[in-house]
């Protein structure tokens, strides 16, 4: 019994050192989001090396998988890039568009899987949100061309005095961007989650499971809306990219 007295004594100690500091413990433990990352990722690596597998074997007409996904990388192209960056730079940054479109809009519909290996809800993690709005934000302002830094710091045009008064409300547009972008995929993301939520939460709070009856419809119809949104959300967020990205590599003519 003295023994064991001591072993607890000595464990207490061992915790008391490692809470003030003296050691550190770091847990690196897998948590929801991280496994959607990661399956996200895979998922994302699966497909798109069938694809370039099935284009590498010659095949000019796509077949299985690449047949679902060739539309949506026209669509993204077309509809996206093309219409918000010069056309001889847009190629330049397909792909990171593309990257940004299916990872987020795969994510998306993880996150409306109520069951595993879904229903984590990446997209409607803030910190998600405010990485990829940091790389927008990366790629926009390290390709930003001279005229692009020259409307910011020096605005031609303009009286010299208020140069400087301009320069530091263009460079907080610079940071405001982003940050529209991550809030606005969390927020909208979430939103639908907290819905869903809650429809189901009036069971609960009154205490009726007769109101299975109304929030059971209620939130498949916003779950059936939701896979809509996921799509939606994507392509907001990658067209958003795609303009902050064209005006940041456009050039002017100066007369």
């Amino acid at each position: 019994d003295l023994s064991l007295m001591g072993n607890a004594k000595s464990a207490v100690i061992e915790h008391h050192h490692i809470t003030n500091g003296k050691a550190i413990l770091l847990d690196f433990s897998i948590t929801k989001n991280v496994f959607s990352l990661l399956l996200s990722a895979i998922i994302l690596l699966l497909v798109f090396t069938s694809v370039a597998s099935n284009y590498k074997k010659g095949n000019q007409i796509p077949s299985g998988i690449a047949s679902f996904v060739e539309p949506l990388i026209i669509f993204v192209r077309d509809e996206i890039v093309k219409p918000n960056i010069d056309s001889k730079k847009s190629d330049r940054f397909m792909p990171y568009l593309l990257t940004i479109f299916f990872f987020v809009w795969v994510n998306n519909l993880l996150g409306l899987v109520p069951f595993f290996p879904g229903g984590a809800n990446l997209t409607g993690n803030i910190a998600f949100t405010m990485t990829l709005a940091v790389f927008t934000m990366l790629m926009t302002n390290l390709n930003g061309s001279k005229d692009y830094w020259g409307h910011i710091l020096w605005m031609p045009g303009v009286p010299t005095p208020l140069k400087p008064i301009l320069a530091v409300i263009e460079l907080v547009g610079v940071l405001t961007k982003p940050f529209a972008l991550m809030v606005r995929l969390f927020a909208n993301i979430s939103a639908g989650h907290i819905i869903i939520l809650s429809l189901f939460s009036l069971i609960f709070v009154f205490k009726d499971a007769a109101w299975a009856g109304l929030s059971g419809p209620l939130a498949l119809f916003m779950n059936v809306l939701e896979l809509l949104v996921a799509f939606l959300q994507a392509y907001v967020f990658t067209m958003l990219s795609a303009l902050f990205i064209g005006q940041a590599v456009e050039t002017h003519d100066h007369h």
